[in-house]
Parts: structure tokens; C-alpha cells; sequence
């Protein structure tokens, strides 16, 4: 079995790439039994990545409400 090995530091945009290609190879049909879940535990890891990363940038969010000209978080 072939493990793929998930980067420390990964961005949004790799990991989500990363996700769509191992949906993409699920899809297919074309994979074996062990093959299949190899590629599926991977894909629960980026989906974990996305996750992580959106949940830190939706805490960074600010919003203004110009009634009381304050900024508030999201």
C-alpha cells in the first residue's frame, strides 16, 4: 500500500486540491479495496487541514457595523 505522507504547513488551497483528487480517484471505481482506503483516510486528513484553517480564519474576521462604527469579531 502506498501512503501518502500529509505535509506540515500545508495551505487551504493544497489541501483542498489535495481533497478533491482523492474524491475524484474514490469516484472512479478504478482502486482497490486497501488502495481505496488508503485514499480515503487521506482525504478524512485534508478535510481536517480545510477545516482547521477555516475555522482559524473565520476567528480572525471582524466585522464593522457602521450604526455604531464598531468592529466586532464574526
Amino acid at each position: 500500500m502506498n501512503e501518502e505522507k500529509i505535509p506540515e504547513g500545508m495551505s487551504f488551497e493544497e489541501a483542498f486540491k489535495a481533497l478533491e483528487e482523492a474524491a475524484e480517484k474514490l469516484r472512479s471505481g478504478k482502486l482497490g479495496l486497501e488502495e481505496s482506503i488508503q485514499v480515503y483516510d487521506n482525504s478524512i486528513m485534508y478535510y481536517k487541514i480545510c477545516e482547521k484553517i477555516l475555522s482559524e480564519a473565520k476567528q480572525k474576521i471582524m466585522i464593522f457595523d457602521p450604526l455604531t462604527e464598531k468592529t466586532e469579531e464574526f
